[in-house]
């Protein structure tokens, strides 16, 4: 019976630890984890003096990091130079980088930007964090042994820094391999080959390797000429660029020719770039504030444009497109396509988001605004005085009002919808915000004048009554009449 009792204890001992691994070893997306071993690696046995190194900083395994570091790389500085820095492939959409370096050790952190830790009653509450069991490339380093340099060129992890995992812990790190060169004697070098082959706002294809010569790119049709930045792999190599300026319409070749120490050994990279025949971007579109959605086109050749208006090259949501832009006006001209009218020109205002059409017969350009006679609205009415009539400045007619004294004013929307009556100026041809005159101080002079010219008309008279008064009653004294017996 105890016999018995002992194997259904052991079993349910086996059973138990059966479902814990089957739970949590071998989940989905879950495997266990003791620890991290950080290496360094390169692909290279031996570095010429002048050369550049490439050493990888690798995790043999990354069981849902969330960040880490700092890692400290050491180098042996009096052999050679930091040259640059450039994330893992694997994790560079993940993670963000702070590197920071100095005389023989670089310092590196990241934290994974993608995965938040949220409220765990949401359904949505937290982004997968990047997991590995196999081995990826944290960070990549590149030095340039030094001239006179001899012997071996050690690199090192001297600090793995904290790994922290999804639930905040950290992951035992320990250090791994390390990489040591030995460097070559002094000698004439042959090497012709790029170490790095950048052209700046500009992607190549396919991406850059120093045994790849041929690439190709890209650029708008108001890149004329690009910036080339090639390192050649061996310091006392010669380089030499042709092609990146003046570029043509179409396909054009840059040359980057490389000639190694020996000057013998020579090796020549080549960029096909094509310069884009069309000024729009593809497919790039503009949302004005009300979400209607425009289309960028290529302004046609021979268009008119308002007087003040220079053709330029603006940065308009994100894309360098070519537009027409006056000093002191903050809307531009774009030529537009609204997905069913024609295509035309349209203002467009960066600040409030609005899109209105141009029309050259019922747009006026002010200094500081862009105005379009507008019909007038039903809660608006015209000035007192003022009836409907056409207004011919010489160059185009304008639709609008005028009074008794040839005051023409239009009823005019600018770039924000907002609304008012323009008074016109024949003699400068420009316009103004009209406001009808106050005439209550006029009303109220006529009114006081009235009443003083009737209180002057009756004191008069009243000085008239009196002296015939009194001049009667000194005559009557001077001469009196005889009295009746």
């Amino acid at each position: 019976m105890h016999k018995t009792g002992r194997l259904l204890s052991a079993f349910a001992a086996s059973l138990l630890l059966t479902m814990s691994v089957l739970l949590y070893g071998w989940a989905p997306g879950v495997f266990a984890a003791s620890k991290i071993t950080l290496s360094v690696e390169t692909d290279s046995r031996s570095a010429g003096q002048g050369n550049i190194v490439t050493v990888r900083v690798v995790a043999d395994n990354l069981p849902g990091i969330t960040s880490f570091g700092p890692v400290v790389l050491d180098y042996d500085a009096e052999d050679a130079e930091y040259i640059s820095f450039s994330q893992g492939k694997d994790i560079s959409g993940n993670f963000v980088f702070v590197e920071t370096q100095e005389s023989g050790k670089i310092t590196v952190s990241a934290e994974d930007q993608n995965f938040r830790k949220g409220d765990e009653n949401s359904e949505d509450n937290e982004a997968e964090p990047f997991r590995s069991e196999n081995k990826v490339t944290l960070f990549m380093v590149s030095f340039r042994v030094l001239p006179g340099s001899s012997g071996n060129l050690n690199i090192r992890i001297d600090k793995t820094g904290t790994f922290t995992n999804e639930t905040g812990q950290a992951v035992e790190t320990v250090k791994g391999n390390s990489v040591s060169l030995s460097i070559n004697p002094s000698s004439i070098s042959k090497d012709a080959t790029l170490a790095f082959l950048t052209v700046k706002d500009v992607d190549l294809s396919p991406e850059f390797n120093p045994n790849i010569t041929d690439y190709s790119a890209t650029v708008d049709r108001d890149v004329k000429e690009v910036q080339v930045t090639p390192m050649p792999n061996n310091m006392f190599a010669s380089l030499a660029i042709s092609g990146n300026n003046n570029l043509q319409i179409g396909m054009n070749v840059i040359k980057i020719e490389v000639t190694a120490q020996d000057r013998e050994t020579v090796m020549l990279y080549t960029i096909h770039i094509t310069r884009k025949e069309s000024f729009a971007p593809d497919s790039a579109t503009l949302v004005d504030a009300t979400g209607k959605t425009y289309s960028f086109l290529d302004i046609p050749d021979n268009v008119t444009v308002p007087e003040g208006f220079v053709q330029t090259v603006r940065m308009i949501n994100g894309y360098s497109v070519q537009t027409y832009a006056r000093d002191g006006v903050t809307s531009v001209l774009l030529y537009l396509f609204d997905g069913s009218n024609s295509p035309a020109f349209y203002f467009y205002n960066p600040v409030e988001k609005t899109i209105i059409p141009y029309d050259p017969e019922n747009t006026i350009i002010r200094t500081s605004k862009i105005l379009r006679i507008s019909a007038l609205p039903e809660n608006v009415q015209v000035p007192a005085g003022f009836v409907a009539a056409v207004y011919n400045t010489g160059r185009i007619a304008l639709r609008g009002y005028v009074d008794k004294n040839s005051n023409f004013i239009c009823f005019m929307v600018d770039e924000n919808g907002a609304g008012d009556f323009y008074l016109y100026n024949p003699e400068t041809g420009s316009f103004q915000i009209y406001r009808p005159a106050d005439r209550r101080p006029e009303i109220l002079y006529k009114y006081m004048f009235e009443v003083f010219l009737i209180i002057s008309i009756i004191e008069a008279v009243s000085l008239i009554i009196t002296v015939y008064m009194v001049r009667r009653i000194i005559a009557d004294k001077a001469n009196p009449r005889p009295k009746r017996v």
